[in-house]
């Protein structure tokens, strides 16, 4: 590949982080070489998932062309223009005018067996490849569209396969499923091979050929149980007495480096589900769970086995690393309690992960406190929109987004629809996050035209409320503003304030979101130890994670302070400017005039948080300083020993590479 090339395919593999005009970019590179057509933009509304029953049938609209008499641009090239096309997605008209056939397999382990059946002596060549967005490992093979005349239509095997040909389109690489919203990137990168003979002969009838030809019939010896066993559909899935997050992990493909984990946390939750090793091989052979697998057969054996001896030597142990619930709280039921060993909790297959690094970790509550009119509301909003549309340079230009795959709603009483506008049209005006993604991602919890809500998160009533919007927009994150319009309790009753905090984390926990709650200070100042806001103790005991935001009078400053961090070190105070109801951190005033740590930070930030090597980092830390101090310089020595410092202090991360590189993260 060339240079744009690698640049392109580069883009590709990471659509679904890229901004609208960065998928334009890969749609615009693509239409030189073949014929693209628009499709419909966005994605299913919560209304249409309603009116159809599923986002699944809700979502196939989105995949149809745009355009009527789309399929003229199967026989002539259609010229590129940015405006046509939908940011989200856009199609491949096979046939002549891309000079393509495109074979879309829906089971791979379905076709393999229908090709030994029906074409024995002829395997399925080596050819430019695409991962689909979809559910499953399901793949587009690209082939040439032959020369001479002959016409190839659209043909397809029911459950297992589909041929586009004149009349078919696909989505092209970097296109965002309306589903998934993952993006359909390359497996295999290669020159696009001839058709094979049997997709040609095939593809030559068209699509009122009989229904019953040979051809389209699912292999004979394949029984319709082993369909279901392997077939990568969600209602098998749904047959298994299996958790959702289970189910999730199966359908998930995760990165090279990360697929262990997971993977061994299936195979227990399948075993110990009394799922029968032959299904749970041909889960692994063809679902995404199962890619190391596949690739490697001998670690998945020997995976199994230490599975099987995991559960037959310490069954309780293993409800430890599938996740079981436990707590003081009275509706948990007695069959989900167990004893866990210490040895069993060292070596659970768990991770630590942020959401946003080294300030609010995942799945755990975040309490914000503060007293009325410092700010809570404008910095729990930038909190959510930098999730859904993360900044170059972190939060507060400090703490990386890990990524901004998230959806967050808003359960608020304060902020009415006028006054939420007004803040929204100010901060854009500052920060353009895109349209899609405020539509997609942002969300409030309102009734008769207002974004306010009333309710108790305590009452199951209410609960039902917010699980149905999980239900239909799939949140991951829940924004509560502020606590005391959500509850009844005596707030100065640590007892009441208790429970009901550890009810709530529960609910979350069931959703499997991470939520984050407002909590405003008492009319008095006073020292509240770890943080917690007015009224009993509790509140602040129950928090894992809070920071206390407070507004100078005297300087017309924001002081940030981090008052609690159960599971990492805590965060030194900040002090924060407010331009366009957006925070900044001032990172020299929020460090000491000696603590060389803020030059490594500022450095990172100018490369956009991350550099790839210690040079790299080292030049620009002298130019930082450089550029703060003109009078002065420091040497290249000199900056490595900031580095090593702001590393000792975990102001910023290192990551291990190949041959003992190692990058630096903010």
């Amino acid at each position: 590949m060339d240079s744009t090339w690698n640049e392109i395919y580069r883009l590709v593999q990471q659509a679904d982080q890229l901004d609208a005009d960065g998928r334009l970019t890969i749609f615009a590179v693509l239409a030189q070489t073949l014929s693209l057509i628009p499709l419909r933009n966005g994605f299913p509304t919560p209304a249409e998932i309603e009116e159809h029953g599923s986002l699944a049938k809700a979502a196939k609209k989105y995949k149809a062309p745009a355009e009527k008499g789309w399929n003229r641009w199967c026989h002539e090239k259609r010229p590129f223009d940015r405006t046509d096309f939908s940011t989200d997605r856009a199609g491949v008209a096979c046939g002549p005018a891309s000079g393509v056939l495109v074979l879309d397999v829906d089971n791979s382990h379905l076709f393999e067996a229908w090709i030994q059946e029906k074409h024995p002596d002829e395997s399925l060549p080596v050819t430019l490849k695409v991962r689909t967005g979809g559910h499953g490992e399901r793949f587009h093979y690209y082939f040439q569209y032959p020369s001479g005349g002959e016409q190839y239509f659209c043909r397809s095997v029911e459950g297992i396969f589909d041929i586009r040909g004149i009349g078919g389109q696909v989505l092209c690489p970097g296109s965002l499923h309306p589903e998934t919203r993952k993006p359909y990137v390359f497996a295999e990168i290669i020159p696009i091979a001839p058709a094979p003979l049997w997709l040609l002969e095939m593809s030559k009838k068209s699509d009122g050929g009989k229904k019953d030809d040979d051809e389209q019939r699912p292999p004979d010896r394949i029984s319709e149980k082993q369909i279901l066993e392997i077939a990568p559909l969600d209602h098998f899935l749904s047959n298994l007495n299996l958790s959702d997050d289970t189910k999730q992990k199966i359908l998930t493909t995760f990165p090279q480096g990360q697929r262990s984990e997971p993977s061994w946390s299936v195979l227990l939750g399948l075993l110990n589900a009394n799922v029968d090793e032959q299904t749970i091989r041909a889960i692994y052979q063809s679902y995404p769970i199962g890619e190391k697998a596949r690739e490697n057969p001998k670690w998945f054996e020997r995976e199994i086995q230490r599975a099987k001896q995991t559960i037959a030597q310490n069954p309780i142990g293993v409800d430890m690393q599938l996740g079981f619930s436990s707590g003081a709280n009275p509706s948990s039921p007695d069959s989900e309690y167990g004893i866990v060993n210490a040895y069993d909790v060292l070596t659970a297959q768990t991770s630590f992960e942020f959401l946003i690094d080294n300030f609010w970790p995942k799945d755990e509550p975040l309490l914000i406190t503060g007293y009325g009119g410092a700010g809570k509301s404008v910095l729990t909003l930038q909190i959510a929109m930098d999730l859904v549309f993360p900044p170059a340079n972190g939060f507060l230009d400090k703490f990386k987004v890990l990524h901004g795959g998230h959806r967050v709603l808003f359960v608020q009483s304060e902020n009415s629809l006028v006054g939420m506008r007004r803040r929204l049209e100010l901060i854009r005006g500052a920060y353009a996050i895109p349209d899609d993604v405020i539509q997609q991602k942002l969300f409030f919890l309102g009734r008769r035209n207002d974004i306010r809500a009333s309710g108790d998160i305590d009452s199951k009533q209410f609960q039902d409320i917010i699980k149905k919007q999980h239900g239909v927009i799939g949140f991951d994150i829940l924004i509560v503003d502020p606590l005391i319009s959500f509850h009844n309790k005596d707030e100065n009753s640590n007892d009441e304030m208790r429970r009901l905090l550890d009810n709530f984390s529960e609910f979350c926990e069931s959703l499997k979101v991470s939520p984050l709650i407002i909590h405003h200070h008492g009319k008095f100042k006073q020292e509240r130890g770890v943080g917690g806001g007015r009224g009993a103790s509790a509140i602040g005991d129950w928090s894992p994670n809070t920071w206390e935001l407070e507004y100078k009078e005297k300087d017309k400053k924001f002081k940030f302070i981090h008052k609690k961090a159960r599971n990492f070190m805590l965060n030194d105070d900040l002090m924060l400017e407010l331009k366009s109801l957006r925070f900044t951190a001032n990172l020299q005033q929020s460090s000491a005039k000696n603590d060389t740590t803020y030059y490594v930070i500022k450095a990172l930030q100018n490369l956009n948080g991350v550099a790839q090597t210690q040079t790299v980092l080292k030049n620009e830390v002298v130019n930082v300083y450089k550029a703060e101090n003109p009078t002065q310089s420091i040497s290249a020595v000199t900056a490595v020993k900031y580095i090593d410092n702001a590393v000792s202090k975990n102001a910023v991360k290192t990551i291990p590479g190949a041959k003992g590189a190692i990058s630096y993260h903010l």
